[in-house]
């Protein structure tokens, strides 16, 4: 395979990433700042370089030092609510940070950068399932900076002799995931097990794509070498109410509660379901792991996690 970066590749996605990269033969090497990452997400056989995609020049430096074939660009500030408090912030990591790893692969030689986008671009959907040439109206900060992302990618790409494949990708969820990401799956499970309320946003009937974490990293392992300079969705292509996703898992767990409810997030919208025709076709990838299997996988993790928690307290007070 190839020598291959992935910034936020201590995170939730990066670290499933990074995983399946060297499943796949790739020679790996990590960027992130910890910020939402952890050492112990990191997988075994690949190095870990603490810094922030901000700093220009220790981004640089670890890009000419490593000198990769491909950089998977993942590290972001991937909170919407957070982007609508602090504008500012999200628009320096997710914009110029963006510009300091596109600047460092094209010094360094590399081939390909692979970015990851979000279904936040397109906004308020004219259609469903929405494909890649519907309209890019995002309708929060987070949104705009990924969009602006995702323009920085293509221009610069293209003005340096880069390739790049840009990665539109639905509601990820799965094993690994922090608690701080508010994604509806990882918030429901962590406060099932914990025996709090959980809360679900808005009146719950809002539709949207979720897929399964496993599935996106086998999507950037397949466009290392294919889907050159296009933009691809990367989704379940099924959509479910956030009421029917909170019924199934608590049906996995053998639990239920009943959940509170509090005001509509900023930027989230009525129903959301992508196609995924494209990646299908030039990619050769399609969602393979059924919503049941994912559910009980992330379950199953987030269960050995509470219970080994619980462990070191008990160790700790004895």
């Amino acid at each position: 395979m190839s020598r291959v970066l992935v910034t936020g590749g201590a995170g939730f996605i990066g670290s499933h990433v990074a995983e399946a990269l060297l499943t796949g033969g790739s020679e790996v090497l990590v960027l992130d700042n910890l910020a939402t990452g952890s050492r112990q997400k990191v997988p075994d056989g690949c190095d870990l370089v603490v810094a922030d995609i901000t700093d220009a020049r220790r981004t640089a430096d670890t890009v000419m030092r490593f000198v990769p074939e491909v950089i998977v660009h993942l590290a972001a500030q991937t909170n919407v609510e957070n982007s609508v408090a602090q504008p500012g912030e999200d628009a320096n990591v997710n914009i110029l940070g963006t510009l300091a790893v596109l600047e460092a692969m094209a010094r360094s030689g590399g081939r390909k950068v692979i970015f990851a986008s979000s279904s936040t671009v397109y906004g308020e959907p004219e259609r469903q399932p929405v494909v890649e040439t519907d309209p890019i109206r995002p309708i929060s900060p987070y949104g705009a900076s990924k969009a602006a992302g995702e323009h920085y990618v293509r221009i610069v790409a293209t003005g340096r002799r880069l390739q790049y494949t840009i990665l539109r990708l639905g509601n990820v969820f799965g094993p690994r995931d922090s608690l701080g990401s508010r994604h509806a799956v990882t918030a429901f499970v962590d406060a099932l097990l914990s025996g709090r309320t959980p809360t679900i946003e808005w009146d719950g009937e809002q539709t949207k794509d979720y897929v399964y974490v496993g599935d996106v990293a086998d999507a950037v392992v397949a466009a290392v070498d294919r889907g050159h300079n296009q933009t691809f969705n990367i989704a379940s292509e099924v959509g479910i109410s956030v009421n029917d996703l909170y019924e199934r898992i608590c049906a996995v767990i053998g639990a239920r509660r009943l959940p509170r409810h509090r005001d509509r997030r900023p930027g989230d919208v009525r129903t959301f379901v992508m196609s995924c025709s494209k990646a299908r076709r030039l990619l050769g990838w399609s969602p393979r792991t059924p919503l049941l299997e994912a559910l009980t996988m992330t379950v199953d993790s987030m269960a050995r996690a509470h219970e080994n928690n619980h462990d070191t307290v008990r160790s700790a007070a004895n």
